[in-house]
């Protein structure tokens, strides 16, 4: 039986799913901008005058960030990350949970002392107006509030799946105790 989810679960899937999108979103913009780039760079095969196009490289940069700091957190709830479970499935069932909330602990903080490294840097080139100089001058301070907002994204699901570990309302997804058989 199903238990009821915590609101803060919900909330956290509703973001996770929209972080999701939103990473989705741009990767294909970085696919069309990549190609887009490549096929004016290389006109000559028909007769046209090569171009790249100007602040390419810095959006495809900063697509880049938000693909990825934006789908962890979802990958996360999902417990769709690569893991290597050769040790834990020959634990017992305590062992298997143990190693579970040692795991999200773990990540937890992992992510909690990037967010908290990147918070300050990422205010303060909002603050400036960082960019990056070239052909154009390419803001980039999106790229590091996305890797900022995205790393306490992961942060905050790390810490909800190792609230979940010992009550099921907190639980994102399928956890390895979830596949223990019962005798």
């Amino acid at each position: 039986m199903k238990g009821k989810r915590s609101w803060l679960a919900a909330l956290m899937a509703r973001t996770n799913t929209a972080c999701g999108i939103l990473s989705g979103i741009a990767l294909l913009m970085m696919m069309g901008a990549g190609t887009a780039d490549i096929l004016t760079t290389n006109l000559n095969w028909v007769g046209l005058t090569s171009r790249p196009i100007a602040g390419a490289f810095e959006f495809i940069g900063t697509m880049m960030v938000i693909s990825v700091f934006l789908g962890v957190s979802l990958a996360q709830s999902r417990r769709e990350h690569i893991q290597v479970e050769m040790v834990v499935h020959m634990l017992p069932p305590r062992g298997q949970r143990a190693a579970e909330a040692w795991h999200y602990l773990l990540g937890a903080i992992f992510f909690t002392l990037i967010a908290w490294a990147s918070w300050p840097g990422a205010l303060h080139s909002f603050r400036v107006g960082e960019f990056a100089a070239g052909l154009i001058n390419y803001p980039i301070w999106p790229a590091r509030m996305f890797l900022a907002f995205g790393t306490s994204l992961v942060a905050a699901q790390c810490a909800l799946d190792l609230l979940g570990v010992f009550w099921s309302r907190f639980r994102a997804g399928k956890s390895a105790h979830d596949e223990i058989p019962t005798v």
